[in-house]
């Protein structure tokens, strides 16, 4: 069975791991070992009092929820719209109890960020891309990309973080410079749980394996420890070689998508959300579990992605109601594998 989310670490990724030469990042370019830390690194370096609020979409990972925790902040839930972009009217509604805002570009999903500043132009603005890469334009102060397996390019744990305000730059430079490296141990580490990744996410072992050992999992607390580090070698010797694959990676998924549109042709599906990169195909519907049996039957896992989502964000503070949009489509929702 196709796994929902690609997590390969081909022969030639590992020989790039071991071999290869590091990626040289531009002068607003900082590696660092996964999205969550580069998102971390950024409210840092916005040194706001503690407590400041600082809204994010309630539709989210539990990665973005700890990055503001952790900056000694608070989170200030904002609603979605049906499109699965920021509920601007809500945004405004609750606008006064926050400083900064972090704009995640879901599935490559585009938020119009550009006119959020206008709106708001005190505001300061992270764009969270780490569902879209191979975006064109950033028009916040800060935007962060994930690298790592499942995400597109699927590399291994690395995120970057692009500096685009250059008052920031400083800040960002001096905590960078702190940060530790990966030893030689902890980068063998990661090899060895990328390989494993890898083969446990093998379309041979996932479907008689791997996902029945995943719904067993009980549900896991949203809270955890974001542990900043720079990029691993390795990863960044991967990167440096495939960042020129990306574009070609892209038109592949295209194609893909169009496939899975023509297996989803039925009349369950309300809506299908196609974001930049096709980095999953998002359907909207009432039926969601007769259209994964359609799909479990061409042999091709999906499901809720950020599931859990609301049962995080409550552990950092969401009430139930202040988002209704998104409680009301959670149950509707579905992604499906395009790679």
């Amino acid at each position: 069975m196709k796994p929902r989310i690609e997590s390969n670490f081909t022969v030639s990724q590992q020989v790039k791991f071991a071999f290869g030469k590091p990626y040289l990042p531009c002068k607003s370019e900082f590696l660092l070992n996964n999205s969550r830390s580069a998102m971390l690194l950024a409210l840092r370096a916005l040194q706001l009092p503690a407590g400041t609020g600082v809204g994010m979409m309630a539709y989210n990972c539990h990665t973005v929820m700890n990055a503001i925790e952790q900056a000694d902040y608070t989170p200030v839930f904002v609603d979605v719209d049906d499109n699965l972009k920021i509920d601007i009217y809500d945004l405004k509604r609750k606008a006064d109890g926050m400083s900064a805002l972090i704009v995640t570009h879901l599935f490559g999903i585009v938020n119009d960020v550009r006119h959020i500043k206008e709106l708001f132009p005190d505001m300061i603005i992270l764009e969270d891309c780490a569902h879209a890469y191979g975006i064109e334009n950033l028009f916040g102060d800060f935007a962060t990309f994930s690298i790592g397996q499942g995400k597109l390019p699927s590399i291994g744990d690395g995120g970057l973080l692009v500096v685009l305000n250059d008052k920031y730059h400083g800040r960002v430079l001096s905590f960078y410079d702190n940060l530790p490296d990966y030893s030689l141990a902890q980068s063998m580490k990661l090899f060895v749980r990328l390989l494993l990744r890898s083969w446990m996410n093998s379309c041979i072992i996932y479907g008689w394996f791997t996902l029945p050992l995943k719904q067993k999992r009980p549900i896991a607390s949203g809270k955890e420890t974001i542990v900043l580090k720079k990029m691993c070698r390795g990863i960044s010797a991967i990167y440096a070689v495939e960042k020129s694959r990306i574009p070609a990676i892209i038109e592949h998924r295209k194609q893909k998508a169009k496939e899975m549109r023509a297996l989803l042709s039925t009349s369950d599906v309300l809506q299908v959300l196609v974001g930049i990169n096709v980095f999953m195909l998002v359907v909207k519907s009432g039926h969601t579990k007769d259209i994964q049996k359609v799909l479990h039957r061409n042999g091709i896992d999906s499901a809720t992605h950020f599931a859990n989502a609301l049962l995080w964000a409550k552990e950092f503070g969401y009430q139930k109601g202040s988002c209704p949009n998104i409680e009301k489509m959670m149950n509707c929702l579905l992604m499906v594998p395009t790679y």
